[in-house]
């Protein structure tokens, strides 16, 4: 199979991206080899989307094309190999079909060092990850998967130092909130070091928004420890780390391309980053609501409760946030749109959207409270005492400016898409729903998170509206784009809004 090679920056590094169309025939779960002259790399996994590259091209990362020896535009081949069973595979069938059966410490090490390796097939993968879905797991399973996950690659050594750290399970379209708590944490004495992935299937990730700021993001661990030590924050991304390999093979082997998280990987993979990293307390925000992973207050609860015990048991202190995900974060989605909301925030909290303050305060006074920083209650307070006083745009500064980019920039100097479409009111009346789903796809569509210029600007939410008034603004880089995002708009209602006459009989 020839295909012409087109660069694409993307996480990980060592994965291939081909077209839906014309390539049913190629199977993702199975293993790949690409050819150029007499030069061959494996491929860890291929992954089949829409809309990133053209039928008879493969988008490959910089390093992988390096590797090869090739530029954009050569045509290589693709490859499929043959591979035996591995002997773990076993294991798993026997957690499978003998009810009440559990897996050891010794066979979740084996399980996840076959992963690693890749002793394990994708389709056998699967079958672990998926078997979670119907299973119960103890504890037990949860804290040596955690372990296994977290010893599969690099694990930072902080020495003395006491190392705090936010994260959010996601779900929710423009939680730039790590780029307020970051500083504010900071700004208060303690050393934050932020690592997060760029966006897979939302529109931006906390690393691809920082990016959009101008700022190297991809460091060593080496680099990571030293800008720490200077600044006590930094935003980066995972993949310049060899941290956590086997999550990260899970997640584009099975999760990815089946869509599924169940409960037992997911509380690992999240955990396995914190112990990789040397994190000693972490305030874990739970959205919860239509669109996220979190379907009520309860279940929030109930997962809240299983963090912290397993927390404990890994020597991370674990309190949550359990927050309101049923509509965007501030008004903008989308790396470059996101940048701009979260730096104006920073510069001018008293005109920033509540719901941006609000979330971002109240997940770094927790922080603030687990530290003895505040006192019980008071957290949020002092994080919005740091924010109003510019303390946390001070620290961003030193943090933009450790991480390469440009301290003194303001927001307008961030460039957005050039093409933008205007969605109108239907009717007055006022917005009761914003269905998040919806609105990241009509992003996506418009070039997030590969173009950092598209995304939506929301200039009502929530808000009561006339007929014909702008509700949000969608950003393309060009017209092509401008017009796939237009039709996932056609194709859907974005939002609902209802006027006081509900009804008539």
């Amino acid at each position: 199979m020839q295909f012409k090679i087109r660069e694409i920056s993307m996480e990980p590094k060592d994965i291939a991206i081909i077209s839906r169309i014309n390539n049913e025939h190629i199977v993702p779960q199975a293993r790949f080899r690409l050819f150029f002259g007499q030069k061959e790399i494996q491929v860890s996994q291929v992954l089949k989307v829409e809309n990133w590259v053209k039928e008879d091209e493969i988008g490959l990362s910089h390093s992988l094309i390096k590797n090869l020896g090739a530029n954009e535009g050569d045509e290589v081949v693709l490859q499929t190999q043959s591979r035996s069973t591995s002997t773990s595979y076993s294991l798993i069938k026997q957690r499978i079909h003998q009810p009440g059966k559990t897996f050891n410490n010794a066979e979740i090490d084996q399980i996840i060092g076959d992963i690693t390796t890749g002793a394990l097939s994708p389709l056998e993968t699967s079958v672990f990850i998926t078997s979670q879905i119907f299973q119960d797991w103890t504890i037990s399973e949860i804290e040596y998967l955690t372990k296994a996950i977290a010893g599969s690659g690099q694990m930072l050594d902080w020495k003395d130092m006491i190392i705090f750290d936010k994260h959010s399970l996601g779900g929710v379209p423009g939680n730039k909130v790590s780029l307020l708590i970051v500083p504010i944490i900071a700004a208060a004495g303690l050393t934050i070091p932020k690592t997060s992935s760029r966006a897979i299937t939302s529109p931006s990730g906390t690393a691809d928004t920082m990016e959009a700021l101008g700022c190297e993001i991809e460091f060593s661990i080496d680099e990571i420890v030293e800008i720490a030590k200077r600044t006590n924050g930094l935003i980066a991304w995972t993949g310049g780390l060899n941290i956590v390999p086997a999550d990260e093979k899970i997640i584009r082997d099975v999760q990815f391309p089946l869509g599924i998280d169940p409960e037992p990987m997911m509380i690992a993979s999240v955990l396995s980053k914190k112990v990789a990293m040397g994190v000693q307390f972490l305030v874990l925000d739970i959205p919860t609501g239509g669109g996220t992973k979190v379907e009520n207050l309860e279940v929030g609860k109930r997962i809240a409760h299983r963090f912290a015990e397993l927390g404990l048991r890994l020597g991370i202190r674990i309190e949550s946030g359990i927050t309101y995900g049923s509509s965007p974060v501030g008004h903008s989605i989308g790396p470059a749109l996101e940048a701009r909301e979260a730096l104006a925030a920073l510069i001018n909290p008293q005109h920033a959207s509540d719901s941006l303050i609000g979330k971002s305060t109240s997940l770094a006074g927790i922080l603030l409270e687990m530290s003895g920083k505040a006192i019980q209650g008071r957290g949020q307070d002092l994080a919005l005492e740091i924010l109003n006083s510019g303390k946390a745009y001070g620290k961003f500064q030193e943090i933009l400016e450790a991480q390469s980019g440009d301290p003194m920039i303001q927001p307008e100097d961030i460039e957005v898409g050039e093409c933008v479409y205007e969605y109108l009111a239907p009717q007055s009346g006022w917005i009761v729903e914003i269905n998040n789903k919806i609105i990241s796809r009509a992003a996506r569509a418009a070039g997030a998170p590969m173009d950092k210029r598209a995304g939506v600007h929301f200039l009502k939410k929530k808000d009561s509206v006339k007929r014909g008034e702008v509700i949000f603004q969608l950003y393309a880089p060009n017209e092509k784009k401008l017009l796939a995002a237009e039709a996932e708009l056609v194709k859907n209602v974005p939002l609902v809004i209802e006027g006081m006459l509900l009804a008539r009989e």
